[in-house]
């Protein structure tokens, strides 16, 4: 059983998605049309698509959806969502970090990811994977700058070309 997941970080409160977020969830849904319609087929979503999405996440067992919050605000900015062990593979992934569109290039982001592979690393995981859509590859620079590396490219008939990468959380750890 891994120890808890931080409560917060520096300049933010993570807290457990609940169905009362789903109204604040939506609005940061909504603030980003373009990965939206990449991952959802339309630019704008429904309280409907939030409650289908956080229940497909929590299918997996072990898997975790929080609430980003402004710790000096508690304003909803984000979601991040993340697995122990994938179950097509074994490995710890990262499923989402979004943050809404007028919170984003503040380095929030970052912030997040720097908890996550601590408390990763923290529990005894060597590494962490994640998949970026084609359609949304602008974020991968970033995934880049952070130590994540591209090892394979997928097709889903959903979601069309992946990007799978992984961060080694141990340094011996090859990947």
């Amino acid at each position: 059983m891994p120890t808890p997941f931080p409560r917060a970080s520096r300049r933010l409160a993570f807290t457990p998605v609940t169905e009362c977020d789903f109204p604040a969830l939506l609005a940061v849904y909504n603030s980003n049309p373009d990965f939206m319609e990449y991952s959802f087929g339309q630019r704008t979503v429904s309280m409907e698509a939030v409650a289908q999405d956080h229940a497909e996440n929590l299918a997996f067992a072990d898997s975790y959806s929080y609430c980003l919050r402004e710790a000096s605000s508690d304003s909803l900015i984000g979601i991040a969502q993340f697995i122990l062990k994938n179950p097509r593979d074994g490995h710890p992934w990262l499923g989402l970090i979004m943050i809404d569109s007028r919170a984003q290039g503040r380095g929030y982001a970052k912030e997040f990811l720097d908890c996550l592979t601590a408390w990763y690393r923290e529990n005894g995981y060597h590494s962490l994977h994640l998949a970026v859509l084609e359609k949304n590859q602008a974020v991968i620079p970033f995934y880049e700058a952070y130590g994540f590396t591209t090892y394979e490219e997928r097709v889903s008939e959903k979601l069309g070309r992946v990007f799978c990468m992984a961060y080694p959380l141990d340094p011996s750890t090859q990947l």
